[in-house]
């Protein structure tokens, strides 16, 4: 009986040992976004010479109490797309901007530090988890059993996947606040995904989780006014590019 007893203990060490180790870590993820990019006049014969999506390398590091989304500089590289026909040469350079996402997952508080028209914003913000509805489907992502949740928020429908079985309300950028780790997100239908690529448990030093603090701190409405106001004013001007460079000789 004593013997029993022993190897019961050692038991529910190793399981509450290896359950520690699965709230911190670090995650990396592909983001995916669909491109429409708008040419006028003479320029618009070569439309179908344009990249139709633009891809990015993100990770996150993350623990009980705070987690950082960011882009991943190790594995990023500057794309250049150049296509020729009938003598016509288009470069299009796509720009990545070095976003970082902090997440306080104990006082509910998330600062988004934006890079838009070479300028730094930070933009605070709370985690609010009401709007989630978690719908019961289920299905397998990196080997970690994922349910799904769903959100409908200004005219757009996001779906979410979280994993249970890693117990921290984190995920990349703004989709956080489910009872698991977000491991995938689908906006609109496809329209921007992002996947995880693959999961690395383990301690995080707090060196790697810092709160962004260089930039002109706004709330999320008025950052979304003077981003409206300067792509507003570069289409009367330009048209519409997004993040992206166009380039066309002929």
């Amino acid at each position: 009986m004593k013997t029993m007893f022993l190897t019961w203990i050692g038991s529910m060490i190793f399981i509450l040992g290896a359950a520690q180790e699965n709230t911190s870590g670090k995650i990396y993820y592909e983001e995916i976004t669909k491109m429409e990019i708008k040419l006028e006049g003479e320029s618009s014969q070569f439309a179908d010479m344009l990249p139709k999506e633009q891809k990015s390398q993100q990770m996150l590091y993350f623990t009980p109490d705070a987690s950082l989304y960011q882009l991943n500089n190790e594995k990023q590289e500057e794309e250049t797309i150049s296509t020729e026909a009938e003598g016509t040469m288009v470069m299009v350079k796509m720009i990545q901007p070095n976003n970082k996402f902090y997440a306080d997952l104990i006082n509910k508080k998330t600062v988004e530090q934006r890079d838009f028209m070479s300028r730094i914003f930070l933009v605070e913000n709370t985690i609010d988890a009401a709007g989630w509805k978690i719908t019961g489907n289920q299905k397998p992502i990196l080997g970690y059993p994922c349910q799904e949740a769903v959100q409908a928020k200004d005219s757009s429908t996001i779906v979410a996947w979280f994993a249970p079985s890693i117990p921290v309300s984190a995920g990349p950028g703004k989709y956080l606040g489910l009872p698991g780790l977000v491991l995938a997100v689908d906006i609109d239908n496809g329209r921007r995904t992002i996947i995880a690529t693959s999961v690395e448990p383990g301690a995080v030093g707090k060196d790697l989780i810092v709160k962004p603090k260089g930039g002109k701190r706004v709330s999320p409405e008025e950052y979304d006014q003077i981003v409206a106001e300067k792509r507003k004013e570069m289409e009367q001007q330009y048209g519409s590019s997004g993040g992206v460079v166009i380039k066309i000789q002929q």
